[in-house]
């Protein structure tokens, strides 16, 4: 990178970018990408390969590390900082960033029990699914939409040719993020790219009908649902997330005002913008999650671990009980 560059591109994408090359996932934490797989028995090859990302792995992590981060501002410490002192314990073999993510990271952890719910769906609606484990390469997607375009070109097609060499043909995709970088944003960079991509939301809609199998909770209860921006805007899928939760015996889905959901739903002020400009962040969040309240649901369900995190923590902010659950979480519980 260019020194003039250096005081333009804000340090938290940079920071994430050299993340993503050298350690192959968000954070730069080291852990193993199949600890959430292994009692689930899965194959690496099957009809589809489920496609978990670091989102949902990696999104306890990130809690604790934004936490750390807002105590080293309050102490006059910005992002440049923390990333420069880490740097200099790096050279002497210390790991600042995977001690300081393991010490913080939230003991409660509800984004990676969503990655197994996934498959629980799946194979309950019959989809034949696989998982390559350890060998499941980073996206890419953050240092995409940081407009790092070269280093992202490299990254999807050394990507590509992981997939291939495990015979993949079909992905189901889980992060919004992922599964629209993989979509749509591959196409653009690798040559003869033909894997056929889509959203776990689109996969369940569709078995759902086929099956004719009805879901069904104990307690009757009113929800609200949140577009996730990658969601709703980039894959344009908004109708299959509506339509799974309205096959739910005893779920009522209330929606906010039209301009406020769907294609035009209000970002939750997530996804990056909290490791650049967390007040912005939190103002957007805020923003968000009155809308959502207003509804009246008890309920606010989304499927993103960055808006997950994002209304979990705004809505703790604004002394509200209402929860927030990841949809595969609640349509998982709801198939027993």
């Amino acid at each position: 990178m260019s020194e003039p560059l250096k005081h333009i591109i804000p340090v938290g994408h940079t920071y994430i970018k050299d993340n993503v090359l050298e350690k192959d996932n968000l954070t730069g934490v080291t852990e193993s990408k199949a600890l959430w797989v292994k009692d689930l028995n899965l194959a690496k090859e099957a009809e589809y390969i489920f496609f978990a990302g670091c989102g949902y792995q990696h999104m306890k992590y990130v809690e604790g590390m934004m936490g750390a981060l807002k105590s080293a501002g309050k102490m006059g410490m910005g992002m440049d900082k923390v990333v420069g002192i880490g740097k200099i314990f790096s050279k002497v073999g210390i790991d600042l960033t995977n001690i300081t993510a393991k010490i913080t990271a939230s003991k409660d952890d509800p984004y990676t029990p969503v990655l197994t719910s996934s498959i629980n769906v799946l194979r309950k609606l019959g989809v034949d699914v696989g998982y390559l484990h350890e060998e499941e390469p980073c996206c890419g997607s953050p240092i995409y939409y940081a407009g790092f375009e070269d280093d992202y070109a490299e990254h999807a097609k050394e990507n590509y040719k992981v997939f291939k060499s495990f015979g993949v043909k079909k992905l189901i995709g889980l992060v919004p993020g992922c599964t629209s970088a993989l979509r749509n944003v591959y196409p653009k960079y690798v040559d003869g790219y033909d894997l056929e991509v889509q959203h776990v939301l689109e996969v369940v809609a569709k078995r759902l009908k086929e099956t004719g199998i009805k879901p069904k909770l104990k307690d009757e209860m009113r929800v609200a649902y949140h577009d996730p921006c990658q969601l709703s805007r980039y894959l344009e899928i908004t109708d299959e997330p509506r339509e799974i939760i309205r096959s739910i015996e005893g779920v009522e889905l209330i929606d906010p005002d039209p301009e406020q959901c769907g294609r035009w739903s209000t970002c939750c002020g997530g996804g990056g913008l909290e490791a650049t400009h967390p007040e912005l962040s939190e103002r957007v969040g805020k923003k968000r999650a009155e809308e959502l309240l207003q509804t009246g649901a008890s309920v606010i369900i989304s499927n993103c671990p960055a808006c997950d995190m994002q209304l979990t923590k705004v809505i703790k902010k604004l002394d509200s009980k209402v929860k927030v659950v990841d949809l595969v979480k609640f349509l998982d519980e709801a198939l027993e």
